[in-house]
C-alpha cells in the first residue's frame, strides 16, 4: 500500500491536523510505535505518540502520530499524518483492515494464477465466483470476442445466450461498450464500476483488463439473480489482473495487436456477419488499408504447420510489412494495400514472385475491395485462384482471381447442368476426328483462338510452316463446320475452350 493512498484513506474517515508527502513509498505492514525500537523499517507504517520515537535523527519513512501541542516539530519528517489522540485506535484499525484486504486480494490473485498455470483456465475462476455471487460472468477482449464465461450462463436476454454459444457478444452490447469507452467518467484503472446497457436493460459490474495504458478487454458480471455485493466488487479487478497476465504471457504490444487482427480475421472466415465484424473492428480500433486485396499463400508441397506459421509467415511480412495476417487452412492469409489504380506495389510483387519460385509457393490474389467486413468473400477469391490454377495445370506461382472468375461461375453451376452442351459443337467434332486420324486439329484451333486468329503468332507457337497452318485451317473449317469469317466465332470458341478446359481439369 502506498503512503499517498493512506493519506487519502484517512482523510476520507476523519479530520486530520496536518500531513506531508515528500517521497511516496510503499509499505506492507503496520506497527505500533515502541520506544525500544532503534531501527525503522521503510516497508512498515508506524503509528503512535511522537514522544515514543527512539531517535529523532532516524525517523520512520512512513509515520502517523499524535502529540502534545508544543512538544515536537514536524520539520524533520518526510511522510507523515498528524491526528488527534482520540482517533488513534480507529485509524490503526482502518489501515490494518485495508492491509488485510490487500493481502487477501494478493492471495486470491496468486490462487487464480496457480489455477491458470495448472490448466484450469479462466472458466474455472469465473465459475467459482459466479456461483458464489449468483450471477453470470463473461470476459471479452477489446473487439467483443468472448475469452471465457461462467457456466451455466443464465441471463434474461436470449440474444446474449446465443452469442455466448457463437463466441462473441451481441452487436448491441458492443455498441454500448463503444459508447462507454468514449465517456469521460469511465475509469482509467481496473477499478470495478456499475452501469446499465440501455438496449438490454441489464445492469452489470465491469472491470477493465489493462496492461499499462493499453486496454485489452473487460470482465463483466451481470446483476440478474442476486445483488452485487462489495466483496464481488473487490474481486473483479483481481480477475482482470489475472486475465491480463494470461493474455500477456509471452507477448508484447505488437504481438497483442497482431493477435487482435488474427482473432477478428478467423471469426470473419468462420461466419460472423459483416455488421458484427464492422463493430468489432471499430471497437478494437483496428486499421485496414483504404483499398486492399487478399493474398493467400500456401506451399505446393506441405512442409508442416511450423514451417508455414513461422518461416513462411515471417518472410511474407518482410515483404508486406504490417499487413494484417493469419494462419488459416494450411496457408497464410494477408490483407495487402493497393494503390489508387488498384495495383499492388510492383517491387513487393517482384519479391513475392522470387519467393514463390524459390520455395514452391502457390499464391492467390483477390480483386480489390474497400470494406474489411467483406474480407471472407475476397479470401474465397484468393483461394479459388489457387484451386483453379492447379485444376487447369497452370504453371504460374502468382494467380489472380480475375483470370479465373469465369471458372468460378462454371464451378457454381448446379450439378445437374451439363456444361459441355454449351460448348461450340466444332470442339467435339475435331476431338473425334483427331482421335480417328491422329491429327491435331483441336489443339491448332485452340491456339488460333488464344491468339485471336493471328496466324503468324499461331505458327510460331506451334512451330508450323505457314502453308501447313493454312492447310489445317482449311481442314478445321471442313471438319468442324465453321467459318473463320464469322464475327461471333472468336467469342464462341473462347468460352467453349474455357469450359472444355474446366471440365477436363475437373475430371482429372
Amino acid at each position: 500500500m502506498k503512503f499517498s493512498e493512506v493519506i487519502k484513506l484517512v482523510k476520507n474517515k476523519i479530520t486530520i491536523k496536518s500531513s506531508d508527502l515528500l517521497s511516496d513509498g510503499e509499505f506492507f505492514d503496520i506497527a505500533l510505535l515502541d520506544k525500544s525500537v532503534t531501527y525503522y523499517d521503510n516497508e512498515i507504517l508506524y503509528i503512535g505518540h511522537y514522544a515514543q520515537l527512539s531517535y529523532e535523527n532516524m525517523l520512520p519513512k512512513h509515520f502517523i502520530f499524535f502529540h502534545d501541542e508544543n512538544d515536537c516539530s514536524c520539520r524533520k519528517l518526510s511522510n507523515y499524518i498528524q491526528i488527534e489522540e482520540k482517533n488513534y485506535a480507529f485509524v490503526f484499525n482502518v489501515i490494518r483492515e485495508e492491509l488485510m484486504r490487500s493481502l487477501k486480494a494478493e492471495q486470491t490473485y496468486a490462487n487464480m494464477l496457480r489455477m491458470i498455470l495448472n490448466g484450469r483456465g479462466l472458466e474455472a475462476i469465473l465459475n467459482g465466483l459466479a456461483e458464489k455471487a449468483g450471477n453470470a460472468m463473461v470476459v471479452l477482449d477489446i473487439s467483443g470476442k468472448i475469452l471465457a464465461h461462467s457456466t451455466p450462463f443464465n441471463v434474461p436476454d436470449p440474444l446474449w445466450i446465443q452469442s455466448v454459444e457463437r463466441g462473441y457478444c451481441p452487436i448491441e452490447f458492443m455498441e454500448h461498450i463503444r459508447q462507454m469507452r468514449s465517456r469521460k467518467d469511465s475509469p482509467k484503472t481496473t477499478e470495478a464500476f456499475t452501469s446499465v446497457c440501455d438496449s438490454t436493460n441489464m445492469s452489470y459490474l465491469c472491470s477493465k483488463i489493462l496492461s499499462k495504458d493499453f486496454l485489452l478487454g473487460y470482465v463483466f458480471m451481470f446483476e440478474c439473480d442476486q445483488s452485487i455485493d462489495e466483496q464481488t466488487r473487490q474481486l473483479l479487478p483481481i480477475i482482470s489482473k489475472a486475465t491480463s497476465e494470461l493474455i500477456l504471457r509471452g507477448k508484447d504490444s505488437v504481438s497483442l495487436r497482431s493477435q487482435l487482427y488474427c482473432n477478428i480475421l478467423v471469426d470473419m472466415l468462420e461466419g460472423i456477419n459483416p455488421s458484427q465484424a464492422r463493430m468489432r473492428i471499430q471497437n478494437s480500433e483496428l486499421h485496414f488499408p483504404e483499398r486492399m486485396s487478399v493474398l493467400y499463400a500456401k506451399p505446393s508441397y506441405y512442409h508442416g504447420e511450423n514451417y508455414i506459421k513461422e518461416e513462411l509467415h515471417k518472410t511474407l511480412l518482410t515483404i508486406f510489412d504490417k499487413a494484417p495476417s493469419v494462419y488459416y487452412n494450411k496457408g497464410i492469409v494477408l490483407i495487402i494495400p493497393v494503390d489508387d489504380s488498384y495495383h499492388i506495389d510492383e517491387s513487393a510483387m517482384e519479391e513475392l514472385r522470387l519467393l514463390a519460385k524459390e520455395q514452391h509457393i502457390k499464391v492467390g490474389v483477390s480483386n480489390a475491395f474497400n470494406d474489411p467486413a467483406l474480407f471472407p468473400n475476397y479470401y474465397s477469391q484468393a483461394e479459388y485462384a489457387i484451386l483453379f490454377s492447379q485444376r487447369l495445370s497452370k504453371e504460374d506461382n502468382i494467380n489472380y482471381y480475375s483470370d479465373f472468375a469465369f471458372f468460378d461461375i462454371l464451378n457454381k453451376m448446379p450439378v445437374e447442368v451439363h456444361l459441355g452442351k454449351f460448348c461450340h459443337p466444332a470442339l467435339a467434332r475435331l476431338r473425334g476426328y483427331d482421335h480417328e486420324h491422329g491429327t491435331e486439329l483441336y489443339n491448332t484451333l485452340k491456339v488460333l483462338t488464344e491468339t485471336g486468329f493471328n496466324q503468324r503468332k499461331t505458327a510460331e507457337l506451334l512451330f508450323l510452316h505457314r502453308n501447313t497452318l493454312n492447310y489445317r485451317k482449311h481442314r478445321i473449317e471442313e471438319v468442324g463446320g465453321i467459318c473463320f469469317e464469322n464475327e461471333g466465332l472468336l467469342f464462341q470458341l473462347l468460352y467453349s475452350f474455357q469450359i472444355d478446359g474446366f471440365l477436363e481439369g475437373k475430371n482429372q
